[in-house]
Parts: C-alpha cells; structure tokens; sequence
C-alpha cells in the first residue's frame, strides 16, 4: 500500500483548454508525491469534462520521459472506472451524464524494485484526450512530476472560498509536523519557515498553485528546539503563525 507523504518541487496549474463538446484541464499541483520505506509514487491530477450529454472520450499517453531508475513500473493512468496498469497506453470511456466523477490520475513511480533505492529526478508524461468518433478533436495536456526530498504538499479541495492559513498540528512537534492553507484563486504563493530571529530555514511552497486547500509537510530533522514562523503569502495576502518544535 503506498502511503500518501507528499513532496513539491514545481508546482504548475492549469486554464481551461476547449476542444467540440469537452474540456481536459489539470486540476492540482502538477506535482504530487507519496513515498515511505518501501514504495513511492507520484501523483498528479486532471478533470474531464462534458458539459452536456456523454461522449466516449479515449485517453491515450503519448509521451513518456522519465529520470533514470524510475521507468521500473513507470506510469499508470486512472479513471473513474479502473487503475490500469502500466502497460495501458489507451483508455477508452463515456464521460458527461453517465458518469459520477470526471476526475483522472496519472502516477508516476520513482523506486526501483528491491532494496527500494530512492531515485530523485522528474519526469513528464503528455497525455491526449480525444473523441472516439472524431480523433481529430482533441486536447493534450502535460502532467510533470519531481522529487527533492520528503517535503511536499498536496491538494485536499479544489473549492475554497477564503484565504486561511491554518495552525500546524501536531504542535507541539517532533521532528514533523503538517500545516493547511487554502487559495481561493490561481496565484504564486510562498510557504516559508522562519527562527525566533526571522532568519529562513525552510521554503515548504514557492510557485503557482490554482484555487484549492492544500496540505504541507515540515521535516524540522537538523534544527534544534525552539519557537519557529511560518509565513504564507499569496497576491496580496499574508499570514504568520507559531509553532513549537520539542526535541
């Protein structure tokens, strides 16, 4: 089972691309990341769309190009129907009314097989949408994914109404701890750790998220107890809360 810790390295949102009768459009962080001991993965997140009736719509991996080491398992694609494995290149099914969820998931997998040796780098998949009974409409869209480490973010909610910026928990923490922060709109934001004397230790975001709640994680290992800032700041909002870290 691949536990969800997430990881961010370049986050990249997405506007609406139209093609006859449906639109493909990434809906989270270009860059989602699970990993423990024993299993890793990277997952990245797409919505499509039909705005009236149902169409059969294949979904189809073009591109694939992956760092050294993660092409083992390689990438698998998901639908509202089934998680296909990673020899499915192709995947065709009705979307719009008789459907009950439009979401797609494309993971990436960057452990090797046993002994498990993490394998940082990125990778990129391009993946086409096209109507089945018109291969000419289509839409493509590129999903990226990296990795640089344990820390991470993912996206819980893709509708939020407010900026907030949530207290960490656990806190008091050691040597983790996870901080929620929500964006009511498409922007850059920053996500940085402070000491008691605002000096930088950590930047958890720093890049366009879209609209959503998200979830970060912060590895305190190497710093030493003691009261710690995090400050987000986003268009033209900022906030700054406290936390505890207790070794």
């Amino acid at each position: 089972m691949k536990t969800l810790i997430v990881a961010l390295v370049f986050l990249c949102g997405s506007l609406p691309v139209f093609s006859q009768g449906f639109t493909f459009t990434r809906t989270s962080p270009a860059i989602v990341v699970s990993n423990d001991t024993t299993d890793s993965e990277i997952v990245s997140y797409g919505l499509l769309q039909v705005p009236s009736g149902t169409l059969n719509i294949r979904i189809i991996r073009t591109i694939e190009n992956l760092s050294t080491g993660w092409d083992t398992l390689g990438t698998a694609m998901c639908n509202y129907q089934n998680c296909f494995s990673n020899t499915t290149d192709s995947v065709t099914a009705p979307y719009g009314t008789a459907t009950s969820d439009d979401t797609l998931s494309f993971h990436f997998y960057c452990y090797a097989v046993p002994p498990y040796v993490y394998v940082p780098g990125a990778g990129s998949i391009t993946i086409r949408a096209e109507l089945v009974s018109n291969p000419s409409q289509f839409i493509e869209q590129s999903f990226g994914a990296a990795t640089s480490g344990f820390i991470g973010i993912q996206q819980i909610s893709s509708i939020v109404k407010e900026f907030k910026l949530s207290q960490n928990y656990p806190n008091p923490f050691n040597p983790t701890t996870k901080i929620n922060f929500s964006i009511p709109k498409s922007d850059y934001v920053s996500l940085r750790v402070y000491d008691m004397l605002g000096r930088e230790v950590k930047v958890l975001v720093n890049g366009p998220l879209t609209a959503g709640e998200y979830e970060t994680d912060f590895d305190a290992k190497g710093l030493s107890s003691g009261m710690y800032y995090y400050s987000l700041r986003s268009g033209d909002y900022v906030d700054v809360k406290k936390m505890v870290l207790v070794k």
